[in-house]
Parts: C-alpha cells; sequence; structure tokens
C-alpha cells in the first residue's frame, strides 16, 4: 500500500448533515430577525468556519455580530445535530477496509472537533477514527494548511505516505497547500470542474471509489 495515512474532511465526505445545518441557520437568521436565510445559499457554505459562513451569508464583517450568530447557532446545533446527521452509505465499508490494511484514518475538518466525536459515538463508528481535528484545535483554518500538518505530525508519516479526502474546494486547497495527496468526492457543492483547477490524484463520485486507488 502506498499510503499509511488517509484523512477526512467531514461533512459531505463522510457524512449528510445538510439537514440540521440548514436549520440551525434559519432558526439563527429567524432569532436575529434577518431576511437573509435561502437554503441553497446556505448549502454552499457547508465547509467553511461558521464565522466565515455568516459573514459571507449576512455580508456583516463585525466581529461582535457574528461571534451572536455563531452562539445561537452552536446553542441550536446541541440539540439536533448529532441526531439528524446520517453517514453515506458507503462510509462505513470505506473505513472497514482502510483499517483492513492497516492503513491509520483522521478526520481534518472546520466543523468543531468535539461534535464530530459525539456524531461519530451515535453513529456506532467513532471505532474507525484514529484522530480528529477540528475548529477548536488550529489557530487557522483550511484552506490552511495546519490540521492537515497536525495530523501528519501526529502519526509521524512522511507527506507522500498520506492522502486527503474531501469533497469542497477548500479541501482541495488545503491539501495543496500542505503539499499532499488529494482525492476529491463530488457529494458535496464543489463541481468536478472546479476540482480540476486543483491538485489531485483523482475525482470520485462517491466515496468507496477511493479504494480504487489506496
Amino acid at each position: 500500500m502506498k499510503y499509511r495515512l488517509c484523512l477526512f474532511d467531514f461533512d459531505y465526505t463522510l457524512a449528510d448533515a445538510t439537514m440540521p445545518i440548514t436549520e440551525c441557520f434559519k432558526y439563527t437568521f429567524s432569532m436575529m430577525n434577518l431576511d437573509c436565510y435561502y437554503r441553497e445559499k446556505v448549502i454552499k457554505t457547508i465547509g467553511m468556519t461558521l464565522d466565515n459562513a455568516f459573514k459571507t451569508l449576512t455580508e456583516i464583517e463585525d466581529e461582535v455580530k457574528i461571534k451572536e450568530f455563531v452562539d445561537i447557532y452552536k446553542s441550536k446545533s446541541d440539540e439536533i445535530t448529532v441526531k439528524n446527521t446520517v453517514l453515506f452509505d458507503d462510509t462505513i465499508d470505506t473505513l472497514k477496509k482502510l483499517k483492513e490494511n492497516d492503513i491509520k484514518i483522521g478526520i481534518v475538518s472546520s466543523r468543531m472537533g468535539e461534535r464530530i466525536i459525539k456524531i461519530l459515538n451515535h453513529l456506532d463508528c467513532y471505532q474507525y477514527i484514529d484522530y480528529v481535528i477540528g475548529y477548536e484545535n488550529v489557530s487557522t483554518h483550511k484552506p490552511d494548511p495546519e490540521g492537515l500538518n497536525m495530523a501528519i505530525e501526529y502519526f509521524n508519516c512522511d507527506k507522500e505516505e498520506v492522502l486527503y479526502v474531501g469533497d469542497s474546494y477548500i479541501d482541495a486547497g488545503a491539501a495543496e497547500n500542505a503539499n499532499i495527496d488529494f482525492i476529491a468526492v463530488t457529494t458535496g457543492t464543489t463541481s468536478k470542474d472546479e476540482f480540476e483547477k486543483y491538485n489531485h490524484i483523482k475525482i470520485v463520485e462517491k466515496l468507496s471509489k477511493i479504494l480504487d486507488v489506496i
């Protein structure tokens, strides 16, 4: 096997949290009396940090106001996200096959790592994951490579032994900045044509197709 370590993004790569994410944004805008909830625009921000997503959706730059948005969102997310997030149909089988081949598995996401762990435990699949790096674990976020580099150091791997799998141009940029191999999955909102602008070894339509490369 070429790779010793396979790192994944979370949302739209391993799991689908569209329902709770869109509901949390809808609730936040309602609580703030803002008439700027458009579901498709919200979905396009999945993969961004919450701060950047709210800035994009509201065009508000004031950090105090953005923090207020994020706090309301997180409060609602505490209620609904874990129980309403689902794995893609081939996620478990893909993770199992990686484990069978002695490949370490990590997650590097812009979502809160603590929340990811709760979701994985709820879905009874945390046992397949060796390490999680989330929003709270880094000072700079994707496409900055800090999280990926942190994972590579944790597992003590050479970069040529590492693969990152993600669904967003943000993930593609992070892999490029970290100088590691990248496979794009088109299960999110980034198109195949957009992925072609970034370094990649393959673009696949479903997660299990990465096994053809590994």
